[in-house]
């Protein structure tokens, strides 16, 4: 079963040019809308006007790094407002507990492919099943 991509708004922030115009172009094609940035305080800016459907982020961005932006999205003891994936060059495990402590739902290490960016990005966007029922016991058993 296809994903429906259409309408969903996706904000990237990467202080990479080349590299945030590959993965906008990578989501439009795939239907997405997209909005980008190249710093952290600029990503903050643009997501007081506008709610992505979700945030993809390098962790190693200008003027406020991916983990101070996450901090601002998410209050202590809050979930953050949209889901969010984050990358980087070098995300070792302590990078990858502190992101996942700050909101973050998944990582992603560079280089990636593009199907694997996009694969990322569509389980980012479905929603979690709901957890199953328990199970009743019946009069036969």
């Amino acid at each position: 079963m296809q994903f429906d991509t259409r309408g969903l708004k996706l904000m990237v922030v990467d202080h990479d040019r080349a590299v945030l115009e590959m993965l906008q172009i990578r989501l439009e094609v795939a239907g997405y809308d997209t909005t980008t940035a190249r710093t952290g305080r600029a990503a903050l800016d643009i997501m007081r006007n506008t709610r992505p459907a979700a945030l993809v982020m390098e962790l190693a961005i200008p003027e406020m790094d991916g983990f101070e932006v996450l901090t601002a999205l998410t209050p202590p003891g809050c979930k953050p407002p949209f889901p969010i994936l984050v990358m980087g060059r070098k995300l070792g495990a302590e990078d990858i507990q502190r992101a996942v402590n700050r909101g973050a739902r998944d990582c992603l290490t560079k280089p990636f492919s593009g199907a694997d960016f996009l694969d990322r990005v569509t389980r980012l966007l479905r929603k979690p099943a709901p957890p199953a029922a328990p199970a009743r016991p019946t009069a036969f058993a």
